[in-house]
């Protein structure tokens, strides 16, 4: 279940899209040499990146944002929150800071899963400041799981 291949593009800036960019350059070089050593990687329109671990089906991408959140962590809805925005929410060793990252590899390509994750950590930081000026947050939450 391990991966065979891991790249990870960190920035202190929240500019997902120059992290992404990073990344793509990175796997065109990565998948030249394989070429040349005939071992193309897999790639299906219908699954993304085929990859051996059967858990990370499909684009195998996992977008992440380290955000504070220290209100709405606390808020009874998060679960719930969290699961209509397709995402997950790890705690690190900073209290009140969490990884968000998307919760599925499969049905996105590799730039609908970034905006996933870039869209729901925006909405996720709007409730933050709402609940910090002690405002609701009910009319933010998405209809749709």
């Amino acid at each position: 279940m391990e991966d065979h291949l891991k790249l990870v593009s960190y920035r202190s800036d929240a500019c997902l899209q120059e992290a992404f960019k990073t990344i793509c350059v990175n796997v065109l070089k990565m998948e030249a040499v394989y070429n040349k050593r005939r071992h193309p990687f897999i790639w299906k329109p219908h699954l993304g990146w085929v990859i051996s671990s059967p858990a990370e089906v499909g684009t195998g991408l996992r977008a992440s944002v380290t955000v504070k959140l220290l209100h709405l962590a606390e808020n009874k809805r998060i679960d719930d929150i969290l699961d209509r925005l397709r995402l997950q929410m790890e705690a690190t060793s900073c209290p009140g800071v969490y990884k968000i990252s998307n919760l599925q590899t499969i049905g996105f390509n590799e730039v609908g899963l970034t905006q996933l994750v870039v869209d729901g950590v925006q909405l996720l930081i709007r409730m933050e400041k709402r609940l910090e000026n002690n405002s609701g947050i009910d009319d933010l939450v998405p209809t749709q799981k």
